[in-house]
């Protein structure tokens, strides 16, 4: 007669919270000060244990996480910034200046990158006409068009503005 080993059996796993109880147990004010401290959505998602596409969607699912993860996330632009200077001031010699200056260009790029109302390049769109002129505006006359012409220029006119 044949003895099943039942201690190779698997055994059913262990009951695990899922991404969005986990989460929900952080809670937004935590994720908050996570991200205005400068830890990224990686780091956070890490230290949780959860994936960091699990994060990225619970922060979406409500509005006002949402909008609180973007608004910390702007914050968090002022301590790259700062560290990109706090790196170039505690070089000691020509090798560590270097790599602070690499880590200072890419620190000034994640504070862009958060907030690049703040720390992006400032660009200006200008319109201009013919030649670089002004624009041009000519005035239609619609006084020789029959009801049935304006009809339909009032309707493809609501068809441009939806």
């Amino acid at each position: 007669m044949t003895k099943i080993n039942t201690s190779l059996a698997k055994k059913p796993p262990a009951p695990m919270y899922s991404a969005v109880k986990k989460l929900d147990v952080f809670g937004i004010d935590a994720l908050v000060a996570e991200l205005i401290a400068g830890n990224s959505l990686t780091g956070i998602a890490k230290a949780q244990m959860v994936g960091v596409a699990s994060l990225i969607s619970w922060i979406e699912a409500d509005a006002e996480r949402a909008a609180l993860a973007r608004e910390a996330r702007a914050q968090s632009a002022k301590i790259w910034d700062e560290k990109a200077e706090y790196v170039l001031q505690i070089a000691g010699d020509p090798f560590e200046l270097a790599k602070a200056r690499e880590l200072a260009s890419h620190y000034r790029w994640r504070a862009k990158a958060v907030a690049p109302r703040d720390y992006g390049e400032k660009v200006t769109n200008e319109h201009t006409g013919a030649g670089g002129g002004p624009i041009t505006l000519a005035a239609v006359d619609l006084t020789g068009l029959s009801d049935a012409e304006l009809v339909q220029m009032q309707t493809l006119l609501g068809k441009a503005t939806t």
